[in-house]
């Protein structure tokens, strides 16, 4: 299969590469990216054959550094003493990119006005293997073929005409896997408290969740269509959905835990800006 990336045009600057950056990024290797037109700021991160990796921009900045795209990877609350350092080297050939909860394309344009196209990309951790989803808007003269090409491999790509709804797909699809992750995690316990051993516990439940929505991705059918296909009237399924169902409290906790993470965004993005 070819690769998709192997004739990316420019180089690629990272800040911040953890566990989300650093997923995108292994990918875009996976697919062809050449690692020699890749460097990384960041004072922690794992080191990656064949890329150029500084602790810091001014060590970057000292070595002739130039990029035709940044990503911003790093804590929200780091973007004033980033752009102050990185707002002079992003000029109007330049692709800004940001995954930076909070963050909006406003707030980017001001800290880096000079840049050709301020791009905010809503990823989450399912991208390292090629099945995430990522949520994109943007400002400026965009190169729309170029940022489908880097998002592409990543997984599904939802375009937003603006991004006045990011803080919410934030919460919802960027800390989503770590919520699906915890309800696997407490389907298991359950399973082990009611006699199941640990590793058969997390097997099942991992199975059993993974196969379920590989159904429902496969199928034309509404989730609740699907419930019907697996519960009887007076049978086992429905008497544990009677329980989930119970006074609405399911879908009042996951609202509940989608509002929090949404508003944690605002509040990091308020930082943001107070510490600019």
């Amino acid at each position: 299969m070819a690769k998709s990336l192997r004739t990316f045009p420019g180089t690629l600057l990272l800040v911040g590469c953890g566990n989300m950056a650093g997923a995108m990024l292994d990918r875009w290797l996976a697919e062809g990216l050449d690692p020699a037109r890749v460097a990384i700021v960041d004072p922690v991160a794992a080191p990656r054959e064949g890329i150029a990796h500084h602790a810091s921009l001014a060590e970057w900045q000292a070595a002739g550094g130039s990029a035709d795209w940044v990503m911003l990877g790093m804590k929200p609350q780091q973007l004033g003493d980033v752009a102050a350092d990185l707002a002079p080297q992003v000029g109007d050939d330049v692709h800004l990119l940001s995954i930076l909860a909070g963050v909006s394309l406003a707030d980017l344009a001001a800290r880096f006005p000079d840049a050709r196209a301020h791009v905010r990309i809503l990823p989450n951790l399912a991208a390292r293997i090629g099945a995430g989803v990522s949520a994109v808007a943007s400002l400026g003269r965009t190169d729309d073929r170029a940022v489908a090409a880097l998002l592409k491999p990543l997984g599904q790509v939802v375009p937003l005409a603006d991004d006045s709804t990011m803080d919410l797909v934030t919460a919802f699809t960027g800390s989503g896997p770590a919520f699906v992750f915890r309800l696997i995690e407490s389907y298991a316990a359950a399973g082990e408290r009611l006699g199941l051993s640990s590793e058969d516990a997390l097997a099942l439940a991992t199975a059993t969740f993974g196969g379920s929505v590989a159904l429902l991705a496969d199928s034309a059918e509404k989730p609740g269509a699907l419930v019907a296909q697996v519960a009887s009237k007076g049978g086992t399924t429905q008497a544990g959905l009677d329980v989930l169902d119970e006074g609405g409290q399911l879908v009042a906790l996951m609202t509940n835990v989608l509002r929090a993470a949404r508003d944690r965004g605002r509040e990091l993005a308020d930082i943001a800006r107070r510490e600019s």
